[in-house]
């Protein structure tokens, strides 16, 4: 199995710099990687001992018959999973890796061409599980295997929704065939920490009807994620110092699953449905010392805190229905869709103090319990009408009507009196598009509009505050141009437009206090509005791939998180102020010099600006990211993947701080039995490295310091795959559906 940085830490801030004794850990790296080439040395000698010209003939047919497994067109880049040889013993999020435009850091953070605003769709529309803080457990638990490609789509047209759609990562779950039968995967994976992870995949196919049912179970253990940490804060106008020193670690479970179905009328007229479930339950603890000091070095207060999350669940429950009509006009189609998405989650949070020394608070402990409810109904039609082989044109429209509730019960133990808070946000989102699509010889374009009309209205049910009521008006266009400058290469620029709106987590203005700290949402946030141009260079020759993908993005606007001390305490609230300025370059390169042998590279470089204005605050930086992987076939039909990545320099993403460095290694071998139905993956993550380390520097604002988090990476691990029956096939989509993907900090998670 290949766990790759199975890190679940809620509150931390960046993980990854090693520790270990740089030589000893290079020269062993070294010793390994050497016994590598040794070994593919003896699988070359061993092929020249066949017929040079047989020799020859097999690697020409071999290169001929090769996929590329990159495509680029006009609305999106495709990486083929389904034909990547490796994804057979992969996760989602370690394939992920692989993409151009797409890093995996070192916590397994995702982000697309740097950013993090981004959404993940399966089969062309939004999963509400697919995202937030549950996002890269979900994707550890989907197979690889049952994927037939991801699609990156960094400029989405007017189609698509303006909301939070900076990019979309669209996974395509297999293909869709005329064969009946049935055909399944099952899966298994565990780890020296001691967790697991079990899958099961079933398609099945009956004359006109298809259907498919997937679900994923794992096994967070505590030890998988238990760390040291460290925080130190020095205080820029009093001249004090906190710090704060412990240890803490997280178990989780998670239960994924989804069944759908698909009918087929006749050949013009389909229909699909598909509900889907995710259950999510932690298990928290932090053991640790507070400790606050004067300009003096005289101790202010001292006390020890324990915090637990004895009941934490989260659970997501959706469903979905979508027509489709074509007629007998190639390409002219008509869908009508609904979805129904819910979430609800219930958080019991306590806080325990002890060896208390001028403890800044009259209470001793705190229990929050807190509710959140999200339901949301859409109603979309789409409609494609191609005119002649050289245009096209999309429309659609759509309406969303989206409720949200949110109750928090404070429960102190001292004199400090009980707290409790009642917030309400419901919002009805309209919206209408047109685009325009050209394709002559070797030229593509793309233009489109969308405009979104947005009515929000919150209330206090507990009269804590006022209601309000607000609308929004949003004006979004994009534009794409595509030339084919010969076979195999291709030049694209584009400019889009996207806005994000805030979710519940961002707009709940329920205070929630801690001796040291202080946060509340905002509920007055309105949309914020990005801008980005871009440019994709392409080239696709037999043995290389190359991607070359500079861009420049902006926003004025932007929802950030405002950080600031009061009365000792540091806290924390949302407004629409950030400005951001963000050049960068992105490039992935595939190399497959002979058989049995590739190399993948994906890095990227970027420099960020981001502003605050009042008070002034610029945070800038330059900084990357670089994967590379070597696959090679060795003797014994083994096939040995070596990973090496990481990120480097002064990477910026909000005003106040720089991210630390983190590097990672790991080694898989993979063998398969059986005619390829069994699959059996050993794997070593960072085997070398005893501890490591990442230092989130804070450089702006009321205090200045660090936070650093120490972890023990290595890990080794086996998976078992196996697979049956003939069906290669999932359940067909409407070729258009419903996308909802707007909500930042909370609402869908």
């Amino acid at each position: 199995m290949n766990w790759n940085f199975l890190r679940k830490n809620i509150s931390l801030h960046h993980i990854d710099n090693y520790k270990l004794n740089a030589l000893t850990m290079w020269n062993k790296l070294i010793l390994l990687l050497t016994a590598c080439s040794s070994l593919t040395a003896l699988s070359a000698q061993n092929t020249t001992k066949t017929d040079s010209t047989k020799t020859q003939k097999l690697e020409e047919v071999v290169v001929a018959q090769r996929r590329q497994l990159i495509k680029n067109d006009i609305d999106k880049l495709t990486y083929d999973v389904q034909h990547d040889k490796t994804a057979q013993t992969k996760t989602t999020l370690e394939i992920l890796k692989k993409i151009p435009l797409v890093t995996v850091d070192g916590q397994e953070n995702i982000r697309v061409q740097g950013s993090t605003s981004f959404k993940v769709y399966r089969n062309g529309h939004p999963d509400p599980s697919l995202s937030g803080q549950n996002l890269k457990d979900i994707l550890k638990a989907i197979p690889a295997s049952t994927i037939k490609r991801i699609e990156v789509i960094t400029d989405p047209g007017a189609k698509y929704d303006a909301e939070g759609t900076t990019a979309i990562l669209n996974i395509v779950m297999m293909s869709n065939t005329k064969l009946q039968g049935v055909s399944g995967n099952v899966n298994s994976d565990v780890d020296t920490h001691g967790s697991v992870r079990l899958g099961t995949y079933l398609t099945t196919k009956v004359g006109k009807l298809t259907t498919t049912v997937n679900y994923n179970y794992m096994n967070q253990s505590r030890k998988q994620t238990e760390n040291n940490r460290e925080k130190v804060y020095n205080y820029v106008k009093t001249g004090e110092q906190k710090r704060e020193y412990g240890i803490n670690s997280t178990a989780a479970t998670i239960h994924f699953g989804n069944i759908s179905a698909s009918y087929e009328i006749d050949s013009l007229n389909l229909l699909t449905a598909s509900t889907n479930f995710f259950g999510y339950k932690v298990d928290a603890n932090t053991q640790s010392t507070n400790e606050r000091w004067d300009k003096n070095s005289q101790l202010i207060y001292k006390f020890n805190n324990d915090m637990t999350t004895p009941g934490y669940s989260y659970v997501n429950l959706g469903g979905r229905f979508d027509y489709q009509h074509k007629t007998h006009l190639d390409g002219e189609v008509l869908t009508l869709s609904y979805m129904l998405a819910a979430t609800r989650q219930h958080t019991t949070f306590r806080q325990a103090y002890s060896n208390m020394v001028n403890f800044p608070v009259s209470y001793t402990s705190y229990d929050q319990n807190t509710r959140e409810r999200f339901t949301e109904h859409t109603f979309q039609i789409d409609y494609v009408r191609p005119f002649g082989k050289h245009h096209k044109i999309e429309s659609g429209t759509k309406h969303i009507l989206r409720y949200n509730n949110s109750t928090s019960l404070m429960d102190y133990q001292g004199t400090t009196p009980d707290m409790e808070s009642k917030f309400k946000h419901n919002a009805q989102v309209a919206a209408a598009y047109l685009s325009y699509v050209l394709t002559a010889g070797k030229w593509a374009a793309r233009a489109g509009l969308r405009y979104e009309f947005t009515r929000m209205k919150a209330s206090y049910p507990d009269g804590s505050n006022a209601d309000f009521r607000t609308n929004l008006n949003d004006w979004v266009p994009s534009a794409s141009l595509q030339y084919k400058i010969r076979d195999g290469q291709t030049l694209k620029l584009s400019y889009n437009t996207s806005i994000n709106r805030p979710g519940i987590n961002y707009l709940n203005p329920a205070v929630i206090s801690t001796p040291t700290t202080e946060s509340f949402g905002n509920a007055n946030l309105g949309s914020s509005r990005n801008q980005k141009l871009q440019l994709t260079y392409m080239l696709v020759a037999p043995k290389f791939t190359l991607q070359l993908n500079p861009y420049y993005s902006f926003t004025n606007n932007g929802i950030g998180r405002i950080l600031y001390e009061q009365n000792r305490k540091d806290v924390s609230t949302f407004q629409n102020i950030l400005k951001s300025k963000i050049f960068g370059i992105s490039s992935y390169t595939e190399w497959t010099p002979f058989t049995g042998t590739s190399f993948t590279l994906n890095a990227s470089m970027r420099y960020a600006r981001i502003t605050l204005p009042t008070p002034y605050l610029k945070n800038s930086g330059c900084g990357g990211g670089i994967y590379f992987n070597w696959e090679q076939k060795i003797p014994w039909d083994l096939t040995l993947t070596t990973s090496i990545g990481g990120e480097y320099g002064n990477r910026i993403y909000d005003p106040y701080g720089i991210e630390g460095h983190w590097f990672f290694y790991d080694f898989t071998l993979t063998r398969r039995f059986f005619k390829d139905k069994l699959t059996v993956s050993l794997s070593a993550e960072s085997p070398f490295i005893k501890e490591r380390s990442s230092t989130y520097r804070i450089v702006r604002g009321d205090y200045t310091g660090y936070e650093r988090p120490v972890m023990k990476p290595k890990c080794f691990g086996i998976g078992l795959s196996w697979s049956f029956g003939k069906l290669k096939a999932s359940v067909k989509k409407a070729e258009r559906s419903i996308q909802n993907d707007d909500l930042v900090g909370g609402g869908k998670k």
